[in-house]
């Protein structure tokens, strides 16, 4: 048990176009960390090809599991999900990754921890919202989570303490500058 656990966890919804959802997710680890907290990330519809060759390498995936020692737990494939087939072919996987957030969430063994891409989780119809919610209902009191997403969803900022909208204002890729190694991923 961490010698810096707080009484109350509470909820933090990160959402919107804008980038760095994920990355405030993971300066939060980082002081976490810095206070002998336990966390743990779990991501959904990314998934880390530590060749390169098949989809996309995380440089966060690399950090969190190799050097820090923090797990990372990704629900996704190599590649973005663009059809309805593909949707479909992705039911076992959420309900999978669902599963596992509950355990997580239920569970004693984490201070923090990281729920990135939920929005997309529900607004591709991979979760339904009232599941989610109820889970979040049952999650150990103690634990602090974060959820990230682009999408608002308005059950989300209705049951967090913390509500923070990402606006992009001016991106490079407007001008076809695409995402860089060590920056954007």
């Amino acid at each position: 048990m961490s010698t810096d656990k707080f009484k109350t966890g509470l909820i933090h919804y990160y959402f919107g176009m804008g980038c760095g959802k994920t990355s405030i997710g993971l300066g939060h680890i980082v002081r976490a960390v810095g206070r002998n907290l336990r966390t743990i990330i779990i991501q959904f519809l990314k998934k880390h090809d530590p060749s390169g060759q098949k989809g996309f390498f995380y440089g966060e995936y690399i950090t969190l599991t190799e050097k820090l020692k923090i797990p990372v737990i990704q629900f996704g494939e190599f590649n973005f999900i663009k059809s309805e087939k593909q949707i479909a072919d992705q039911l076992e996987m959420a309900q999978d990754a669902l599963n596992k957030v509950k355990e997580v969430l239920t569970s004693n063994n984490y201070d923090l921890i990281i729920l990135d891409e939920v929005g997309s989780m529900i607004k591709l119809k991979l979760w339904k919202i009232e599941e989610f919610l109820q889970i979040l209902k049952e999650k150990n009191p103690i634990i602090e989570v974060i959820i990230t997403g682009h999408q608002k969803i308005p059950e989300l900022e209705s049951v967090a303490e913390y509500v923070t909208h990402l606006e992009e204002i001016k991106h490079p890729y407007q001008k076809g500058i695409l995402a860089r190694p060590g920056i954007e991923f």
